[in-house]
């Protein structure tokens, strides 16, 4: 049984086509018992993230009955047609294996995908549409990103300018988790350093905002303080790092508040991230010794440098999943040959029972027995035979050489075409 995808990501949709048919989580249990109603669907996996919507079946369905699914929300099926991706076999294994090791996401190599992925297989799971086929292909696809994670360096450089950021500080900080942090500003660049620091466990973090009520949002949100933004200066000596990234017209602070600070913390050193255009920290604040300043293009720099060096390691990686994609397929094939060589022995079987079934009845008769066993042997000869010397004799000319070929192997003839 075939494996299908109906993917629609990023690379092809735009961010409103794909809130359009977004699965939210507590809506994929009835989403995929709706794919499974799908003619020609046996089994159904659903990934739903900011990214990408895809369904990915076992079954012989239409590409136009999955995008009848996938509209059925109220999308425009025209729309649907022309900014999804269809994929199928060995091809469809491959993009699954790629998402759950990150190679296929807008940030390459980002970690989050492959808990969705799980998340997603735990939903089919529940939903009772994971089946054989897919169970097996999903522990592939976990084995295999988790190979390519643990087999090239595509999740060790950071690509955005927080996780730059905080690996910037790591550098300066042995311990994360005993500095503090002033963070200027209250947008979405100050946002997301915030979620870091946060999850690298700072001891404190102060915000300050020039409307103090968004700075008094901030701090309640991510568990810190909010200061008077007049005030800065008074709270840059408690600051092992700042981060900053305002629409102020001129700088905010300059030489005179920091060599105050560094007085006060006794040269400890500060890690000062200036994000603005134009920048908030007088640039001539990083001849300070002590003082660590990177602004918005050392950033990008680092970003560019690392986003390269995920590259390479995702060409390891695609390399890596070869090998798994491979091993399923290989699995696949023999599961589908089981299935093929138990249908012909039941066939055979039955076709067998009927002659020994005629047999029994001529020997009742009183016919000879040699007379009954002749026409017992032909009878089964023909049951046996009949199906692929009719294919055979019946094959247009370019399949001729291959059918030959395939029968030679299956019953095991010489050249002469006799059996060995």
């Amino acid at each position: 049984m075939p494996i299908l995808t109906l993917t629609l990501n990023h690379h092809r949709a735009s961010v409103a086509l794909r809130e359009q048919v977004a699965v939210p989580g507590d809506a994929l249990a009835a989403r995929l018992q709706a794919a499974t109603q799908v003619d020609g669907v046996h089994e159904a996996l659903l990934l739903s993230t900011c990214n990408r919507t895809e369904l990915t079946v076992v079954g012989t369905p239409s590409r136009n009955a999955l995008l009848a699914w996938l509209a059925s929300g109220g999308v425009d099926l025209q729309t649907l047609e022309s900014a999804s991706e269809f994929h199928t076999g060995e091809q469809a294994v491959r993009h699954l294996f790629r998402v759950a090791a990150g190679l296929d996401s807008m940030v390459l190599g980002e970690p989050q995908i492959f808990g969705q992925v799980k998340q997603a297989v735990a939903a089919a799971q529940a939903a009772g549409t994971l089946g054989p086929v897919l169970g097996r292909c999903t522990q592939h696809a976990f084995a295999a990103a988790k190979a390519v994670r643990s087999g090239t360096e595509i999740g060790q450089n950071p690509v955005s300018f927080a996780y730059a950021g905080l690996r910037l500080a790591g550098r300066i900080f042995d311990d994360l988790s005993q500095q503090s942090a002033l963070l200027i500003g209250a947008g979405d660049m100050i946002e997301l350093f915030a979620t870091h620091l946060r999850s690298a466990k700072l001891k404190r973090l102060h915000f300050a905002n020039r409307t103090a009520a968004r700075a008094d949002t901030l701090a309640h949100k991510h568990h810190g303080a909010s200061v008077p933004f007049d005030a800065l200066g008074d709270y840059l000596p408690e600051a092992d790092i700042v981060v900053s990234c305002t629409a102020a017209p001129d700088a905010l602070l300059g030489n005179a508040a920091f060599r105050a600070a560094l007085r006060e913390r006794k040269r400890k050193p500060m890690c000062v991230l200036d994000l603005a255009v134009p920048r908030d920290i007088d640039p001539a604040v990083d001849k300070l010794a002590d003082v660590y300043l990177y602004d918005v293009d050392d950033l990008k720099r680092i970003i560019d440098n690392n986003q390269q060096a995920r590259r390479d390691a995702a060409s390891d990686g695609e390399a890596m999943l070869d090998h798994h994609v491979t091993r399923f397929m290989h699995w696949l094939d023999s599961r589908s040959a089981g299935a093929t060589i138990r249908a012909l022995r039941r066939e055979h079987a039955s076709r067998s029972a009927d002659a020994v079934q005629r047999a029994k009845a001529a020997l009742a008769r009183g016919e000879p027995v040699d007379d009954v066993l002749q026409s017992l042997s032909r009878s089964l000869s023909n049951a046996l035979l009949h199906a692929p010397t009719k294919a055979l004799r019946n094959a247009p000319a370019e399949q001729q050489a291959e059918l030959l070929e395939a029968a030679s192997r299956l019953f095991n003839l010489d050249e002469q075409g006799s059996s060995e």
